[in-house]
């Protein structure tokens, strides 16, 4: 039964061991002194997919400017492989 109240995802990104990675000491200045003892903090997520989807959105904006939003969205859509057909 459809609903009319749920929003279908028209651009699905990643969703499976996507990571982020940024340094621990965050705004800090790294001299040659801390640069050895250097560590990274890390999450893993679906919501991590999403700077996917932005950076591949900027590279299209970059190639084409003149561009509409609706464009480049379905230029990512009409463009898209399917892969892993069958895997869980």
């Amino acid at each position: 039964m459809q609903s009319r109240g749920i929003l279908k995802p028209d651009i699905i990104g990643p969703g499976v061991n996507i990571l982020a990675a940024w340094p621990t000491p965050v705004g800090g200045t790294i001299t040659s002194a801390t640069a050895v003892s250097l560590t990274f903090n890390i999450l893993s997520g679906t919501s991590m997919s999403c700077p996917h989807l932005a950076g591949v959105a900027a590279l299209l904006k970059s190639a084409h400017p003149n561009w509409s939003p609706a464009a480049i969205k379905s230029a990512i859509m009409t463009t898209a492989d399917y892969i892993n057909l069958g895997m869980i």
